[in-house]
């Protein structure tokens, strides 16, 4: 491990996509029928950063594994919310279609992370 949270690249990119989606969304006008949306998908989305900084943050690579397991898994909701905007047609697909790829980014990134600690933590 790194000894700086900064150095890792996928917290880097798990971060600034949280935080462009937040602005994004922050700046439209409220409307109730898609503000549930809204939310589901900004606290899914800034999870994933606060998930990898959470299991950095932990002593033992499997706890770490885990977290990055959960974060993970945040991304998968993401995806989802994602593609339930998109079928909306409500917000810029354009953008939403760069947040997903994005977000694809990160699920590489996050499970070849997972596979090399699985491998560090079996020798």
């Amino acid at each position: 491990m790194s000894t700086n949270l900064e150095n890792l690249i996928v917290y880097v990119k798990a971060r600034g996509l949280a935080v462009e989606c937040l602005r994004y969304f922050y700046n439209l006008k409220s409307d109730r029928r898609s503000d549930f949306l809204v939310l589901q998908l900004l606290r899914a989305i800034t999870s994933v950063g606060a998930n990898i900084a959470e299991g950095y943050g932990r002593y033992y690579k499997k706890s770490y594994r885990q977290f990055l397991s959960i974060a993970r898994g945040s991304c998968f909701e993401v995806e989802y919310w994602l593609e339930v905007a998109l079928e909306l047609n409500k917000f810029n697909n354009e953008m939403l279609l760069e947040y997903k790829h994005r977000n694809r980014e990160i699920i590489k990134m996050l499970s070849i992370m997972m596979k090399n600690l699985e491998r560090k933590t079996q020798t």
